[in-house]
């Protein structure tokens, strides 16, 4: 029997902390104090002028919302003028991503008169502290903190209602708006003044339902869409947007005429694991060996179309997508809780969507929060494209549960990938940053494509990647086959809806199979390493590419390869230095150096242009024994072309990956230095008040035709051991034994 290479775990054994000098020249700044004072000084008094035409009933507690925005040299969290607002009065409650012509460039590979993407900053105050600000801005003696932070600014304007109006015309008929508040849970008095507000013009916001996420609150607000512009004359209004219907997602389904096997008898591999799936219900107990059902509140009435859909996603958790030839069902890895959460009783008549969008994402926010699930489906949402600028409360909210890195999610991204931009872009919730979003290929064949039904990205910067990948969804000459115990036969279907969990199948599965310490952070890791996409494939329809299809392509290595697993907690503002597993044999061709590194950040919706708190530097050392470094995942090595323009900074984004061939010669005893920095509410915070941040890192070294390094690195290297594979699991070998 061939030999059969295991991937290597504990390569946190080979890294230790290192202190590291980051430092950097002073910040060129564009204008001087002298040129900023006549303008901005006259742009403050056009906000103070609005402010004082304004009616009481748009300002609760005498405040108004005004928009500054940043020169895109001080996009970063550390340039952010907190500071200056503080000493003002004034208070920063959002932001968002912006483009902007500068008066003047910092950067002499910028051309003139090209805009640039900045951040524009939501400040709330009262009268009073915009005009503190103004006489800050003309004090003859300012300090030179506050003088600097002045003339960070491009510009300062009100925040205009046109600007928070995302109801288009078309949508004129719709009477359920969705609007968002720059309020967090201790400003229910904004809310209460909003209500009174929206009771003026004839509306109703029906607080009782509102979601409050961070510092965002989002409100059902029953009155025409009409009047959506006076909706966001409101000064703590954000956006206002026709409240979106559910998705249930999938595609047409049909019976095979082949028959299905009889279920297995055999218990799942392991019964331990927590996976939950919230989707259209299952109907019935022939699947009770491994699936129990919780039917929750406003689901309790259901249609075939329902049951079919929640029949084909457990399915696809259960046993992936179904090869018809086969005698037999796989085995499943684990049990799924399938929590039945929607039903066409939660869409009003007429198709108007009901409120109780917030009652699903209530009731799939409490699941979360006691159960805690270690593996998490959804192929349900919001039925929109996602925003660049405004993070939907699904998003948000289930991103928040994610932070921890304790839970995997999988989530499809969608079915609308053949309508014009942007209704083709990908849906909430799958913009997280902390879930896999999974869209659809095509065939389980070497030759696919993107399904041209899946939906596709960029998403917005952080969360650039999405899709994360693709998995098998199914396609006409060959569909998805699910097992619909309804009906006791296979069906074919297509979607999004079953390649994202038969690819949290494929997850479960890596985590099953070992008895080895692999946190779901590792299996994140794992899966998007594992991802493969042909170069002439746009990053922004299939993201990293294909998601392995079978256990065996996560835990095997070829003979002229190692694998390597690290997995720990990183210290804000300390460096990690971490050593890549290197071959002493001599090599008889270039060395492709692979890594993905992943961790879960706690996030900030209301700023979301620094919408992840936790972000890593990564520096690749070559040689050992040379000072001289490179950066490894830079965005112009992460992403194609077309991404290119919106990238900030790749440092903040959950999951890095790249791919980099090297001559023998460049590389001895090669390293990475990764740093934990943080922000929270955009802004730089202390290093001394933040919790250790869990990452996964897998780092793949292959050396063309020269067999024999994965022996030669676990010689050398003695703390590197294979991950124990489960007794019950059998790896299949390259020749296709086991």
């Amino acid at each position: 029997m061939a030999a059969t290479n295991i991937i290597l775990g504990y390569g946190e054994t080979l890294t230790h902390l290192h202190k590291l000098n980051r430092g950097s020249g002073p910040k060129k700044y564009p204008y001087l104090i002298s040129e900023q004072r006549p303008l901005l000084g006259e742009q403050l008094g056009d906000i103070l002028k609005s402010q004082r035409a304004q009616d009481a009933s748009l300002k609760p507690n005498g405040e108004s919302v005004a928009k500054f925005t940043l020169h895109p040299a001080f996009l970063a969290k550390t340039h952010h003028p907190n500071a200056l607002l503080k000493a003002s009065g004034l208070r920063c409650v959002g932001s968002r991503s912006a483009f902007v012509v500068p008066r003047k460039l910092t950067d002499l590979r910028q051309k003139a008169g090209e805009s640039l993407f900045t951040a524009a900053l939501y400040v709330a105050g009262d009268e009073h502290a915009f005009e503190r600000l103004a006489d800050m801005l003309y004090a003859p003696k300012i300090p030179q903190t506050h003088q600097k932070a002045f003339c960070r600014f491009e510009m300062m304007q009100s925040f205009a209602a046109v600007d928070k109006d995302y109801v288009s015309e078309s949508a004129s008929n719709q009477s359920l708006l969705e609007v968002v508040l720059h309020a967090s849970a201790e400003e229910g008095d904004i809310v209460q003044a909003f209500a009174s507000y929206v009771k003026s013009l004839g509306g109703e916001a029906e607080s009782n339902r509102a979601l409050v996420i961070s510092g965002l609150t989002f409100v059902p607000v029953r009155i025409a869409a009409t009047l959506a512009r006076e909706l966001a004359a409101f000064n703590f209004v954000r956006a206002v947007r026709v409240m979106p219907s559910l998705r249930i997602g999938g595609r047409e389904m049909r019976s095979s005429n082949v028959p299905a096997p009889i279920l297995p008898t055999m218990p799942a591999i392991d019964t331990s694991l927590k996976v939950a799936v919230f989707d259209g219900g299952i109907g019935h107990t022939d699947l009770s060996a491994w699936v129990k059902e919780t039917i929750m509140p406003g689901a309790e009435s259901t249609a075939a179309a329902y049951l079919n859909h929640g029949n084909g996603v457990t399915s696809s958790v259960l046993f992936g997508p179904i090869d018809e030839a086969a005698p037999e069902f796989p085995r499943p890895y684990a049990n799924v809780h399938h929590y039945r959460c929607i039903s066409p009783a939660l869409q009003a008549p007429a198709g108007v969507p009901d409120a109780d969008l917030y009652d699903v994402l209530k009731h799939i926010d409490n699941v979360l929060k006691t159960e805690k699930p270690d593996f998490v489906n959804l192929s349900i949402g919001p039925y929109m494209p996602m925003d660049d600028d405004e993070v939907h409360p699904w998003t948000a909210l289930i991103d928040s549960h994610l932070a921890s890195g304790t839970t995997l999610a999988a989530v499809a991204v969608g079915n609308d990938g053949e309508k014009a931009w942007p209704d083709s872009r990908v849906q909430p919730p799958s913009d997280m940053v902390n879930a896999l979003a999974v869209g659809a290929c095509d065939t389980t064949g070497t030759t696919w494509t993107r399904a041209p039904y899946s939906s596709h990205g960029p998403g917005r910067s952080p969360g650039m990647i999405k899709p994360d990948g693709v998995g098998f969804g199914g396609s006409e000459s060959e569909p998805f086959v699910v097992y619909n115990a309804l009906t006791g036969q296979y069906a074919y279907t297509t979607g999004t809806s079953f390649s994202s969990p038969a690819t949290l199948r494929t997850a479960i599965g890596v985590k099953v199979s070992l008895n080895s310490p692999l946190s779901l952070l590792a299996v994140r890791a794992l899966m998007s390493h594992h991802a493969t996409r042909p170069k002439h494939m746009l990053m922004s329809h299939v993201g990293h590419g294909r998601f392995p299809q079978s256990v065996e392509e996560v835990l095997t290595c070829d003979d002229n390869e190692v694998r390597v697993i690290y997995q720990g907690t990183l210290k804000a503002g300390q460096n990690l230095r971490a050593l890549i597993p290197f071959p002493t044999m001599p090599l008889n061709g270039r060395v492709t150096l692979r890594a993905t590194l992943c961790f879960a950040s706690h996030t900030d919706p209301e700023h979301a242009v620094n919408y992840t708190r936790a972000g890593l530097t990564v520096l690749l050392r070559p040689k050992k024994s040379k000072k001289e470094t490179t950066t490894f995942f830079s965005s112009s090595k992460m992403y194609t072309t077309e991404l290119e323009a919106r990238v900030d900074e790749q440092k903040w984004e959950t999951t890095l990956k790249h791919e980099q061939r090297f001559n023998v010669d460049t590389l001895d005893d090669p390293m990475f230095d990764i740093t934990y920095g943080a922000r929270e509410d955009g802004q730089s915070v202390d290093n001394q008040s933040l919790p250790p941040l869990p990452y996964a890192m897998v780092v793949t070294v292959s050396a063309e035709d020269t067999p024999g390094v994965y022996n030669n690195i676990r010689q050398r290297y003695q703390t590197l051991q294979p991950v124990e594979v489960r007794q019950e699991v059998r790896i299949k070998t390259g020749n296709g034994r086991s």
